[in-house]
């Protein structure tokens, strides 16, 4: 096991770190473990790609979930997730959360966001897209800078995650699929640079749309 990786799982596992909790930085860990920044930087990245830890630029790097632990335990996935379920409950509430983001974003927020589309375009495979195409939705909730909807957002990557695993969601990642939806991306992300809270949500609406057409021509 990679060495940065080690390490964070033994302090979650001491209750010195939680979902949500700063990962040291790149000096101090590269300190800690007798690793190069850039080896440690490479270890961060992978987990990024993971989905074990998120960025924010100018904030550090954190471990996925940014809710405070009696906010994020109260809204855990249930056991038996519906795709189609999912998918209605993100049209019912992800295009809302543009007005916030379009007020709230910063610089930095806004320096993520492109982070993510730019990897997202760069993805050389669905799967890749796949975990790419969370880090892009959760780079826009993690813009709003509320605890409650990061706290929500995590519910909502974890029940991701977890259609994933099972194959029923990742059925629609064919290249097609992800190069429209990776479009209708550059669409929000635009309105969002825009300040322009309307516009946004229109995109994002369209986008879930999308999704959810891809999602049914997958089920049997």
């Amino acid at each position: 096991m990679p060495a940065v990786e080690k390490y964070l799982d033994e302090q979650v596992s001491l209750g010195v770190l939680a979902p949500g909790s700063r990962v040291p930085t790149e000096r101090t860990l590269a300190a800690l473990l007798g690793c190069s920044r850039h080896d440690v930087r490479r270890q961060l990245d992978t987990l990024e790609t993971q989905g074990r830890v998120v960025r924010q630029v100018g904030r550090g790097t954190f471990l996925t979930g940014t809710a405070a632990p009696q906010v994020e335990t109260a809204v855990r996935p249930p056991t038996m997730l519906s795709p189609l379920d999912l998918i209605d409950a993100r049209a019912a509430w992800e295009p809302n959360l543009m007005t916030l983001v379009a007020v709230a974003a910063t610089t930095e927020d806004f320096d993520e966001i492109r982070r993510c589309l730019e990897q997202g375009e760069a993805a050389a495979t669905a799967d890749e897209f796949l975990v790419l195409d969370m880090a892009f939705h959760r780079a826009l909730a993690m813009g709003t800078h509320n605890t409650v909807v990061a706290a929500l957002n995590d519910m909502v990557e974890s029940g991701r995650r977890q259609l994933a695993g099972s194959g029923l969601d990742k059925r629609r990642y064919t290249i097609e699929n992800c190069s429209v939806c990776q479009s209708e991306h550059r669409e929000i992300a635009d309105a969002i640079f825009d300040r322009d809270p309307i516009r946004s949500q229109a995109a994002m609406r369209k986008h879930l749309q999308t999704v959810r057409q891809q999602l049914l021509s997958q089920l049997p």
